[in-house]
């Protein structure tokens, strides 16, 4: 029965149900996938974390590093690392350096892309 829990989770998905401790859940299996080399597994993870969690900055910001690490200085990269820093904003897990970190690597991403 060990796809039971992975499709309940893909029925809150889809039904855009809000659970944090799934999103936290796919966030260290992610992290576990991504620092095993597994990066699209990992993007997949962490990816629905978002969809799970809305507020969770911490899925946002894994999701921009391994599109990034996948596709390079892309529209579709950039762009998850300024979705990551909206939302950041309003999550207290994220430090005001963290915060000024990735705003200036978005910058840099930004003229690298051209």
């Amino acid at each position: 029965m060990s796809w039971a829990p992975k499709f309940t989770l893909l029925l809150k998905i889809a039904f855009r149900l809000r659970d944090t401790a799934a999103a936290e859940g796919l966030f260290l299996e992610g992290s576990v996938e991504f620092e095993s080399g597994n990066v699209e597994t990992a993007r997949l993870m962490f990816y629905y974390g978002t969809r799970l969690d809305p507020a969770m900055a911490g899925n946002f910001y894994n999701l921009a590093f391994a599109l990034e690490r996948i596709e390079g200085p892309t529209a579709r990269t950039i762009a998850a690392w300024e979705r990551y820093l909206e939302v950041a904003r309003d999550d207290r897990r994220q430090s005001p350096a963290d915060r000024e970190k990735a705003a200036a690597h978005l910058a840099a991403l930004k003229s690298r892309a051209g």
